[in-house]
This record gives structure tokens, C-alpha cells and sequence, in this order.
């Protein structure tokens, strides 16, 4: 049975990703001492990793770039080109350089390598194969093995440039389990991001305080306390004793409980004295309370596990402010 255009299409695209598994596994089958080394050597030393390489190779080069920094070990890109011509001002003499080519006999990087070697910057090649020019030049050589490329005619960079992306997450990787670099840190690092936001926002920094805090003293009507919480719109207000401490809270659902107790017993509608009983008779006498230092993703996390929808912050045993669910939404933390 002939196959249809859709089918034909669909092998086509599984063969370029089968060859590139392939390369990959081939890969880390072959992979030994050398990387080893090229960790050692980046760990040793005080400076930047400094990455270079041209064409396709230069774009996997930036992305290594970037990878490298964000987990723990500076870095940045050069262009081979633009170094011949005054930006290899950048490059320290702590530092040391990654050179990509699937070659290995890249012009504008041989034509670094004598510059590198009198400043005594160490250079670690990531070739498809050790036999090239950058290979002799190099203190260090990663060679992918990576020959052929995917694909029907086998000549745009597929599986090298996917082999030379792989090897320098594989890098990347291993140096930040090197350093101990942790969640934490890579939070610090992404305080835009979610996972920054998750691991970096305190919940002092998106709680409400000050006058907006809703707050009525112990022995105020319950209507005068729905006003409060309705003026406040944070669903609660809380309650203070005569010396100040923190007496409970009275949330939408306390509110909505005691209707319904008082609407059961009386089975009479409910009118002005209910609103002038005291709100002690109705509020939650011990709050759920979390600090202002802690991180507000474990804020979320207690609000969902309680089922609910706000948290008093305590410092020093005193309310320094309200922190509502919507907060956490509004911030990007759940």
C-alpha cells in the first residue's frame, strides 16, 4: 500500500531525529578524560569561560554562553572576528576560552590561538574530530565524533551542531553540581522568572500593611466589622485585644457560618441585633499566621493545603500585614 504525502513527510522528519539520537548516544559513548579535564580546568580557574566560534557554530556557541552563566559559571560569547579586530580586550588572563567548530580549522579562531597562548589563557576545542588544526593548538580537545550531518543531502549543520549544543549542556551541568550551585542560587539568578519569583519573592515584599490592613478592636459590633472588611476588600479583618496583640480574624466564610448557625436556631430572619452582637462571638480565635521572610511559593503552599484564601503575618508577634491568595496570583507565584 502506498504510503501518503502526510506519512512520507512524517518518516522524513523521524529519520533527522533518529540520526540525531543517534549522534547523541554515539556520543556519550565516547565521552572520556577529556571532559573530565575540561571541567577541572574551568573549576581552577578564576576567571570567565569565554566562548567563540562562527556561523552556526557561533549561534550554539552563545547559547552554551548563556547556559554556563545562568548556572553558576560566568561566561560570555566573543566573536572570533570581532577579536582580531580589539575585542579580545575582554578576554582576562584568568579566563579561559571554548572554542566551537565542527572543523576544527576555522580561520579566525587558528588566528586567535597564537594571542591566547601569550597570555597563557587556556583553550579547550569542541571539534567533531581531534585530527584538525584547532586540535594542536588546543590544551584540551572535546571531539563530538560527529562526521555527518541529517538529513537527505547531509550538508547543514544538523547533528554536529545538536552534538556540540548537548556536550556544552553536559558541561554546563556538571560544573553546577561541581559548585554546589542549588535552586536557590539559580533562582537569584532569574528574579524575572517564574521559577526566580517562586524561589526569590518574600512575602513581606507583596503583603498589604499599614493602613491597609483591616482592623477592628475587640468588642466592636459584627456590622461595624463587615464594614471594615468590606471597605478593606481583602475578604477578613482582623481583631486586636485592648493591648494590641492579635485577638483572630473575622473572614467571608466565618461570616458566612455564623448566618447560617444563627438562621437555623432562631428560624426567625435576622435582623439589627445580630449586627450588634460583639465580633468576638464569630471570628477564628487562632488565625493561621505565617512571617514576612518567608518565601511566598511556601505561602501558597499552606494556603492550599488549609484551604485558604489569606494569611496574617506575624513579626515579632504582632501583625505587619495581610497577604491575600489574588497577591500571589498577581505575582506570578502560583
Amino acid at each position: 500500500m502506498e504510503r501518503s504525502p502526510a506519512d512520507k513527510l512524517i518518516a522524513q522528519g523521524k529519520a533527522i531525529l533518529d540520526g540525531e539520537a543517534r549522534a547523541l548516544s554515539e556520543m556519550s559513548t565516547r565521552l572520556g578524560k577529556d571532559f573530565s579535564d575540561a571541567v577541572s580546568l574551568i573549576l581552577s580557574r578564576d576567571g570567565k569561560v569565554v566562548v567563540t566560534g562562527l556561523g552556526k557554530s557561533g549561534h550554539v556557541a552563545k547559547k552554551i554562553a548563556a547556559t554556563l552563566s545562568s548556572t553558576g559559571t560566568p561566561s560570555f560569547f566573543l566573536h572570533p572576528a570581532e577579536a582580531l579586530h580589539g575585542d579580545l580586550g575582554m578576554v582576562d588572563r584568568g579566563d579561559t576560552v571554548l572554542a566551537l567548530s565542527k572543523s576544527g580549522n576555522t580561520s579566525e579562531i587558528l588566528a586567535l590561538i597564537p594571542f591566547l597562548k601569550r597570555l597563557s589563557i587556556p583553550l579547550i576545542s569542541m571539534v567533531a574530530s581531534s585530527d584538525c588544526e584547532m586540535a594542536a593548538g588546543s590544551d584540551i580537545v572535546l571531539a563530538t565524533g560527529v562526521e555527518s550531518e541529517a538529513g537527505l543531502l547531509g550538508i547543514a549543520p544538523t547533528s554536529s551542531t545538536t552534538a556540540m549544543m548537548a556536550l556544552g549542556d553536559a558541561l554546563a551541568l556538571v560544573l553546577l553540581a561541581e559548585r554546589r550551585f542549588g535552586v536557590a542560587d539559580f533562582a537569584s539568578l532569574h528574579p524575572g522568572g517564574a521559577l526566580g519569583r517562586r524561589y526569590f519573592v518574600r512575602v513581606s515584599s507583596i503583603m498589604h500593611r499599614g493602613s491597609a490592613i483591616p482592623r477592628v478592636k475587640a468588642g466592636t459590633s459584627l456590622g461595624d466589622a463587615i464594614l471594615e472588611m468590606t471597605g478593606k476588600k481583602l475578604g477578613l479583618t482582623t481583631v486586636f485585644s485592648k493591648d494590641g496583640s492579635l485577638a483572630g480574624i473575622l473572614t467571608d466564610g466565618d461570616l458566612r457560618r455564623a448566618l447560617a448557625q444563627v438562621s437555623a436556631e432562631s428560624q426567625a430572619p435576622m435582623g439589627s441585633s445580630l449586627l450588634s452582637r460583639p465580633v468576638e462571638e464569630f471570628m477564628s480565635a487562632h488565625p493561621v499566621t505565617i512571617s514576612g521572610d518567608t518565601l511566598a511559593s511556601e505561602a501558597v503552599r499552606v494556603m492550599e493545603e488549609k484551604k485558604i484564601s489569606q494569611l496574617v503575618v506575624l513579626e515579632d508577634g504582632r501583625v505587619a500585614g495581610i497577604l491575600h491568595f489574588h497577591d500571589c496570583l498577581r505575582e506570578k507565584i502560583v
